[in-house]
């Protein structure tokens, strides 16, 4: 008869050959990753992020608002929502273009008693522009000072530098006469009523009144970034904007039009921004993508199975006979074991004593305790011990010791 068993090496070699796909491609989403974090570009600089610290982030003025006791928050999600508790409202120039409804809701707000800082707004925002009725002028100047038209800033200077080498972008007040110009591009020799004249031709700082609340329009450039409160002063304007706002109140960015429905802009705080908003992060979940499609298609059959020799020859009754004793084993039933050896038991008792072995377990020991002689009561107790633990579904070990008394006590009766 041929073993069925193989050796140890011969074990261990289909072992490996089962996980060399396993392992392949653990080793391509390796590779994947390393070409994903060695090539990846460092990332651009995003202008107007809460929580950047280059040129044009806005971190200086968040810092700056939180230190001063104001509540900083931003707007996002799938929709514009504006916070019912919002004091100031800073908007940048959008990727996303307002609304008309958004924008009907901004202006109540304002009327209400809000306070709007808008910088811009950008030429594709009709419904902002048209709602306040500033918009950027499509012609540049090119003076080098920003000078103060009126007293509205008293913690200020009378005129502030701007880069002198670009020409200077101002606002187009035409649409909106209650806009009172504050800051407007002029030389520095420009006398007093010369800059009043042209000073709505030239503006760079506005301010409008709409209803109880107050609307600064900026100019880009204007814009407060870090770079601009650190060598040009605008820091000078922040007292001007929260004039009308209450101390410790609530200070919103609109963030939802200024980076679209994405969240660019936020900060990376959790395993799920990672995976989301980086390369890497996308490169890990392409990985687990794999790997989890290769985990499926383990589990199928793709055609019919081949047939080997080896396959086709049939199964020894010895074999099967150990297949299924070990699945009993291990699935821990022993149940047609016990009652193997309850019947054994009593096929051996009714042999020695006449009487019938298919009666119940009660009638059983009824017939056993009317046997002439008669069997003592310990015999008695003890085959009513065995009965009933093999009939109350023994474990393994306690099976054992079950059959161990039933050769016992048959043995006895010889």
């Amino acid at each position: 008869m041929m073993s069925t068993s193989t050796s140890p090496r011969v074990q261990l070699l289909a072992r490996l050959r089962s996980l060399a796909t396993p392992l392949a491609l653990a080793a391509l989403v390796a590779i994947l990753l390393l070409t994903t974090l060695v090539t990846t570009p460092p990332p651009e600089p995003i202008a107007y992020d809460l929580d950047a610290s280059h040129p044009t982030g806005l971190l200086g003025l968040r810092l700056w608002l939180t230190e001063l006791g104001y509540v900083v928050q931003r707007t996002g999600g799938l929709r514009f929502d504006l916070p019912d508790a919002a004091d100031l409202l800073f908007v940048y120039p959008n990727r996303l273009s307002y609304s008309a409804a958004e924008a009907a809701t901004l202006r109540a707000w304002v009327e209400r008693g809000g306070t709007l800082v808008l910088v811009g707004p950008a030429a594709e925002d009709r419904e902002l522009i048209a709602t306040f009725g500033v918009r950027v002028a499509s012609k540049l100047s090119y003076e080098t000072e920003q000078v103060q038209v009126q007293p509205l800033l008293p913690e200020g200077r009378r005129a502030y530098r701007r880069e002198w080498f670009t020409p200077g972008v101002t606002l187009d007040l035409s649409d909106a006469p209650q806009a009172v110009p504050v800051l407007a591009l002029a030389d520095v020799d420009s006398d007093r009523a010369a800059l009043i004249e042209h000073a709505a031709s030239k503006a760079v700082v506005a301010v409008q009144s709409v209803g109880d609340g107050v609307v600064w329009h900026l100019a880009p450039g204007i814009d407060l970034t870090n770079r601009n409160l650190a060598e040009y002063a605008q820091g000078e304007l922040l007292p001007a904007l929260l004039r009308n706002v209450r101390a410790g109140g609530v200070v919103v960015f609109d963030a939802y039009h200024l980076f679209g429905f994405s969240r660019v802009g936020e900060q990376i705080a959790t395993l799920q921004d990672w995976l989301y908003r980086t390369p890497t992060g996308w490169a890990t979940l392409f990985a687990l993508i794999v790997i989890g499609g290769f985990l499926l298609l383990q589990g199928r059959r793709l055609g019919p199975p081949l047939v080997t020799v080896a396959q086709t020859r049939g199964r020894e009754a010895a074999e099967y006979v150990r297949a299924m004793a070990n699945l009993h084993r291990r699935a821990g039933e022993h149940t047609e074991l016990a009652r193997h050896h309850h019947h054994r038991l009593k096929v051996g008792l009714a042999r020695r004593h006449a009487i019938l072995p298919d009666l119940p377990d009660d009638q059983f020991m009824q017939a056993l305790n009317h046997l002439s002689p008669r069997l003592s009561p310990t015999q008695l107790a003890a085959i009513h011990t065995v009965l009933t633990g093999l009939n109350s579904r023994p474990r393994e070990q306690q099976l054992i010791e079950l059959a161990a008394a039933v050769d016992q006590l048959l043995n006895m009766h010889d």
